[in-house]
């Protein structure tokens, strides 16, 4: 396994729980790759099944395992943009979805940050609510995880849930909001709905949270899906 991402060289450090996922991930690799999204710039990493970068892999050809020179970098890109200071969020390419994780260091941080490093999300964090609506405000999630008593406030009276809420809808409409507790009922869609979430994750089924995550973005596709495509064809964002 790598330890500096090959794109910024900034070192990776996963958890004991996040390498043990990793690990085995690779382990049931039988073809292709592993990609994983580096917690600094965020650009895809792709790892073959003995855990080595998979561009090195391809670099390598000819006898003796000996580099060939790879090809030229793509140009740089075009910022003609920033003479006319237009710039238009939404054409933005995201490869990598970012998910918000309100949850105190330990264990439940762990399962929750290792099953979305396997699914193919960005885990950031917050050091309390108020940050994490700085966050909301200069990032954007697909994913929002908060648990009870987050910041020292049971979910009901939490100002970052309350900030939720009131989210437009032209963002809320595009994010997935996920309240975690001992109280709930993973996946009752009853719970969820009568506290303003997309889904609900008791803590006790966190290690199980990778399959919960999957059938919730499933459930939500197959409710909003086509009234979300039924809006971008009436040009409603």
């Amino acid at each position: 396994m790598i330890s500096n991402c090959p794109h910024c060289k900034e070192e990776i450090n996963l958890s004991p729980a996040q390498q043990a996922k990793v690990d085995n991930a690779l382990a049931h690799l039988k073809t292709g790759t592993l990609k994983l999204g580096c917690p600094h710039c965020a650009k895809a990493i792709e790892l073959m099944s003995d855990g080595s970068l998979a561009d090195i892999k391809a670099a390598m050809a000819g006898r003796g395992g000996r580099l060939r020179k790879l090809p030229d970098p793509p140009p740089p890109p075009d910022i003609q943009w920033l003479i006319g200071g237009k710039f238009e969020e939404h054409e933005e390419i995201r490869d990598i979805p970012k998910a918000l994780v309100l949850v105190e260091e330990g264990g439940l941080r762990d399962d929750i940050a290792g099953a979305l490093v396997e699914t193919f999300y960005q885990p950031m964090y917050a050091r309390d609510p108020e940050h994490a609506v700085e966050q909301m405000s200069l990032t954007e999630f697909s994913l929002v995880i908060l648990h009870d008593g987050f910041g020292g406030k049971a979910i009901r009276d939490s100002s970052f849930h309350r900030f939720m809420m009131n989210l437009p809808m032209s963002k809320r409409r595009y994010l997935l909001y996920c309240l975690a507790g001992k109280k709930f009922h993973s996946l009752y869609g009853l719970e969820a709905m009568s506290m303003s979430a997309n889904f609900v994750l008791n803590e006790d089924d966190s290690g199980h949270f990778k399959n919960i995550l999957k059938r919730a973005k499933s459930d939500f596709d197959e409710l909003f899906g086509v009234y979300i495509s039924v809006l971008h064809e009436f040009g409603v964002k």
